[in-house]
């Protein structure tokens, strides 16, 4: 194989990239992105978070084996991706915690570090948390319909990091070291992919340049579904990919002491905050927002389903005011409407395509799993490292193996 097409120019193809190199390719590699510097889209835009709690094993694997490969980027990599592990910390009513408890099982035969806490034992973890609901305005709760809260989940190993640095790294660090294989293109959209009888020949860029391959990767995140669906006509073919926008809100710390020291926490209605730099970054899935390339932040969205509930569970909270309109954005998850969970392996119907996407908001949390897995199926045939990577294939749909994940937020 003298030449891949790497189609996305995020932390999933810069990770492909690295591996593929690091496992022994010698061939020529094209990465293609669409904007005009690398890392731009749903890396930037993202959390930042990672976590090895999850509702199935593949996704406890890849991400098991992604944050000890974050822990050593800077030893392998030789740059620092701010990578702490402050904990994640879920909070649960109490239906929701009695299968919290049931589950906990798995977690702890797949080498997942989990810990239940008592509802009292919350307010060790996040300072002023009230897991009651007596301190609320029946009024008011008659609107935000909070329940007393049944206990917590903390994970000690989960955390964040910065997942721009950490795919740029993968993409500078390959360049410098095969300049003579590796090509970055930006500003390089692509138009579609070529097949001929259902076999992969390259790629046709906006622009109208072709450019040939023995290989084509599809890591284009929230693009990749409809790019597949430009490129060949058959249903069948195509992948359940959608982007779907999520915000994220940069907010004033509150005075509360040790607030600054805070994991990454879930609230009711299914918000979440964690520290950066001396502020909060908060977020909250929209289950009623709408498909499509929106990335438009509204203030009143954070207002009224996020900082209510906030001030809520957590009295002095309603002092996290928006810092500024730049401190606001919208971004796309790679949406999978299927089992939210990402696409990898060969295609079944389109030779030499090979799908890398649909991650659901898991991408970079998963980054590095995913780019030895890539690397190791097209250059060994396996997978060696990650053997569960396998139940991730694109025939899962047609054979109705989904592999639902639940713990999405």
């Amino acid at each position: 194989m003298d030449k891949i097409i790497i189609i996305g120019g995020g932390i999933i193809g810069g990770s492909i990239l690295y591996h593929l190199y690091r496992e022994g390719y010698q061939g020529k590699v094209v990465v293609l992105e669409r904007k005009s510097q690398l890392s731009q889209e749903s890396t930037s835009l993202s959390a930042g978070a990672f976590r090895n709690i999850w509702s199935t094993n593949v996704n406890l694997m890849l991400t098991n084996y992604s944050i000890n490969a974050y822990k050593n980027f800077h030893e392998e990599l030789g740059t620092n991706i701010g990578f702490e592990q402050i904990g994640y910390l879920f909070t649960y009513y109490e239906e929701e915690f009695k299968a919290i408890k049931d589950f906990k099982h798995v977690w702890d035969e797949n080498g997942v570090r989990t810990e239940l806490l008592k509802p009292e034992e919350i307010k060790n973890f996040v300072p002023g948390y009230i897991p009651t609901i007596d301190h609320i305005d029946p009024e008011v709760n008659e609107v935000l319909k909070m329940k007393p809260i049944a206990g917590g989940l903390f994970g000690p190993d989960c955390g964040v990091f910065n997942p721009t640095t950490a795919s740029n790294r993968y993409f500078e660090y390959t360049k410098e070291k095969y300049p003579q294989k590796v090509e970055i293109k930006l500003n390089s959209e692509v138009k579609k992919i070529i097949f001929n009888n259902d076999e992969t020949l390259g790629v046709e860029l906006v622009d109208g340049t072709i450019i040939e391959g023995d290989l084509v990767i599809l890591a284009a995140g929230a693009f990749s579904g409809d790019l597949l669906k430009k490129s060949v006509e058959n249903e069948d073919y195509h992948i359940p990919i959608v982007p779907w926008k999520r915000m994220l809100f940069t907010v004033k710390m509150p005075n509360i002491e040790g607030f600054e020291k805070i994991p990454m926490t879930i609230i009711d209605n299914g918000v979440y905050f964690h520290p950066e730099k001396g502020n909060l970054i908060v977020g909250r899935a929209d289950p009623k927002q709408p498909f499509g390339y929106d990335y438009t932040p509204d203030p009143k969205y954070y207002e009224e389903e996020m900082n209510y509930y906030m001030a809520a569970r957590i009295p002095g909270m309603e002092y996290c005011r928006i810092i500024s309109s730049q401190s606001m954005w919208g971004g796309l998850y790679e949406h999978n409407t299927k089992d939210k969970n990402g696409i990898i392996g060969f295609h079944s119907n389109l030779k030499n395509l090979f799908i890398a996407t649909g991650f659901s908001g898991h991408g970079v949390m998963e980054a590095p799993g995913v780019g030895i897995s890539v690397a190791e199926k097209i250059l060994k045939g396996e997978y060696k490292t990650i053997k569960g990577v396998e139940d991730l294939k694109f025939e899962r749909f047609k054979n109705n193996q989904l592999i639902k994940e639940t713990i999405v937020i």
